[in-house]
């Protein structure tokens, strides 16, 4: 009989109801507020990264610069990531030409190529086939590629502390006097 109305009072009992609920609630609570900074800023980190990699490309596309000149391209490039820190950012930025094969396709190679925090392409690299809107024989065009590791608020998400974003932005030659872009270092495209 006593066992019985221990198990009614157990079953009745409402104190600790409210501790369990928390102690189930909580954890999803906590990871949807961490989830709700996360990812909104590694997509804007990711967006930045392709604006500062759009802009480089723009301004090394219209005419050959110094290698002074190429290091305020760097700069730029790392301001427009503000506020994330970019001082360890990889840029590449590379100048390419289209080359007809014998057997009529057409493929990008390096003409020239310069590099921070990341190697340089060798002039004459294969890039593969160019982008359609550069898809003719003779055609010239430049490259900026950025990757940056994303930093999290929160490093308890695996994926995110070993994640980097990289962003590569091809963009047609655009200089006034119609010459080819030649970045510090390198000589202009073959002509074949």
């Amino acid at each position: 009989m006593r066992a019985i109305i221990q198990c009614r009072r157990m079953i009745t009992d409402q104190s600790g109801v409210s501790a369990m609920e928390f102690a189930l609630i909580a954890p999803v609570m906590i990871l949807l507020f961490m989830g709700s900074i996360e990812l909104p800023r590694a997509y804007t980190t990711g967006q930045h990264a392709n604006r500062a990699a759009r802009s480089m490309a723009d301004l090394i596309s219209r005419t050959t610069l110094t290698t002074t000149e190429i290091e305020g391209v760097y700069k730029l490039g790392r301001n427009i990531m503000a506020p994330y820190d970019a001082s360890g950012a990889k840029i590449v930025l590379t100048a390419a030409g289209v080359y007809q094969q014998n057997d009529g396709s057409l493929i990008a190679k390096v003409c020239s190529s310069t590099a921070v925090n990341a190697p340089k392409y060798a002039a004459s690299t294969i890039l593969g086939a160019p982008p359609p809107s550069e898809a003719m024989k003779r055609a010239r065009y430049v490259i900026a590629k950025m990757t940056i590791s994303y930093k999290p608020v929160f490093p308890v998400f695996p994926a995110l502390t070993s994640f980097s974003f990289e962003k590569e932005v091809t963009w047609p030659i655009r200089a006034i006097n119609g010459k080819e872009i030649i970045l510090p270092g390198g000589v202009p495209c073959p002509a074949t």
